[in-house]
């Protein structure tokens, strides 16, 4: 072969390998931290797996060691707009992110689902003037953590005193009442 094909060649291979690594979906839960317990992130993977499956509502939840900057953040809602956009499910999809220097749970709800979340008919903006879907958000959110706190206990209470839950394991207690509350939300259930 001729240096110059095997350029083209090698050019080609990086264009094709560049292609499949754009066209690839985000993971389903992003932890790059490490801060649910090991081989949790795994199996909430799959869960949204299956949900995603009988569903076609993909959700992706990622875990954050630190919040956005205060200037990507200032306006309410564009931070979270702006990843669900980056990750493709502002339009028909669900993204869950935990911001652990917070600790912040935030979610952004697709515009196709919103009148479905807040179970009621009107558009994005609608909704959102009315303030329905985030007075739907802070009632999911609350429950899921009073949720969360009630498991978190009753594991404090029968761990041995010298082996008290961890930090991670409340982490997990949280996310697993957040996503039964959400995907109850687009499950009729």
């Amino acid at each position: 072969m001729k240096p110059r094909a095997l350029s083209w060649l090698a050019l080609g291979l990086c264009i094709g390998l560049l292609a499949k690594a754009a066209g690839e979906a985000p993971a389903r839960v992003d932890d790059p931290g490490h801060l649910l317990p090991s081989g949790e992130a795994g199996k909430i993977a799959a869960r949204l797996e299956d949900f995603e499956r009988g569903s076609g509502i993909r959700v992706l939840v990622q875990f954050h060691a630190k919040s956005p900057p205060e200037a990507e953040d200032k306006v309410p809602g564009a931070y979270m707009s702006a990843l669900a956009g980056q990750l493709g499910t502002r339009p028909h999809g669900v993204l869950v992110v935990y911001f652990a220097d917070d600790p912040d749970w935030r979610v952004w709800i697709g515009d196709e689902l919103t009148s479905r979340f807040a179970g009621k008919p009107g558009t994005v903006r609608e909704l959102t003037a009315s303030g329905a879907i985030h007075a739907v958000k802070e009632v999911m959110l609350d429950s899921a953590h009073a949720k969360a706190e009630a498991a978190f206990s009753a594991l404090q209470k029968s761990a041995p005193v010298t082996v008290p839950p961890t930090p991670a394991q409340h982490l997990q207690l949280q996310t697993e009442a957040l996503l039964d509350a959400l995907l109850a939300k687009f499950s009729g259930k």
